[in-house]
């Protein structure tokens, strides 16, 4: 069974990234846009993603020291799990 490719449009996504170093935040923008593709892969006889208006996926604590790979891992964890409908 191939995997059922659905469209998300994501016209705007606000971060608050204070705290994070400048380089830090640059790379993870650059890296956040695979990582969310990959996070919201649907799987075989998954539910598609519900489209949603406005969502809010909330906060995630970042640790002092964070590489921009992990932090975008777990800011498109949090986005997909919201896009979902599951609880985080």
């Amino acid at each position: 069974m191939t995997p059922t490719r659905t469209r998300l449009r994501i016209d705007r996504l606000e971060l608050d990234l204070r705290g994070i170093a400048p380089a830090t935040a640059s790379a993870m923008a650059h890296a956040l846009g695979p990582a969310l593709a990959q996070a919201l892969a649907v799987k075989a006889g998954a539910a598609p993603p519900a489209p949603a208006g406005q969502l809010d996926a909330g906060r995630i604590a970042a640790p002092a020291s964070t590489d921009a790979g992990g932090l975008a891992g777990r800011i498109a964890a949090r986005i997909a799990t919201t896009v979902r409908g599951e609880s985080s």
